[in-house]
């Protein structure tokens, strides 16, 4: 799976930083980059400049940059945990690994087909309930906007799991991204 940007690292501040620090940090990217002062390599200048203009979309803005950081915080699950089995479960063990191997599949074709991922992981959850399968799947849900379904499949993995403190942190992340989401839809309509 390829790495993916971090907006953060982009523009060289912390995920603590202020709208100030963003703002001059945003400026000292723009400045750095610019073709102008790269006349030797425009076509990277113009790569990292959009780059810098796609992180401070979304850094600039509260509720994009809350958004973003759960994004960062819930990604997806790789690899399961293990799981004993005895002598008396050979059937269930065989389960397990072939939950396991379609969950592989989901997660290389993640970054192309989400679809096709997401329904990799429900049949990974349904040959055998992994808790790292259904996660996943609110993990999907999440990146594509439908937070109900997400918190139902990260309370899902905690039902699953309940002593993991990831899943159970990553509900309570999801349950502030949903009350934050629903001020600025209040803030919004009472801006009209």
């Amino acid at each position: 799976m390829a790495k993916k940007l971090n907006y953060y690292e982009i523009l060289e501040v912390f995920p603590a930083a202020t709208q100030d620090e963003i703002e001059n940090a945003f400026k000292n990217m723009l400045f750095k980059y610019h073709p102008d002062h790269n006349p030797d390599k425009p076509d990277w200048a113009h790569e990292k400049t959009a780059e810098v203009l796609d992180a401070h979309k979304i850094l600039s803005n509260q509720l994009r940059r809350t958004i973003y950081n759960f994004m960062i915080f819930a990604t997806l699950r790789e690899k399961p945990a293990e799981v004993k089995f005895n002598i008396f479960q050979g059937a269930d063990k065989k389960k397990f690994e072939e939950a396991c191997a379609i969950l592989q599949e989901g997660i290389e074709l993640y970054e192309t087909q989400k679809q096709n991922a997401l329904i990799k992981f429900q049949h990974s959850f349904a040959t055998y309930a992994i808790p790292e399968a259904v996660y996943n799947m609110g993990v999907f849900y999440t990146a594509t906007n439908k937070l109900q379904e997400a918190m139902r499949a990260f309370r899902e993995a905690v039902k699953i799991e309940p002593d993991n403190q990831h899943y159970m942190r990553t509900v309570d992340k999801l349950t502030e991204l949903i009350v934050e989401i629903e001020k600025a839809k209040k803030a919004a309509g009472a801006g009209e």
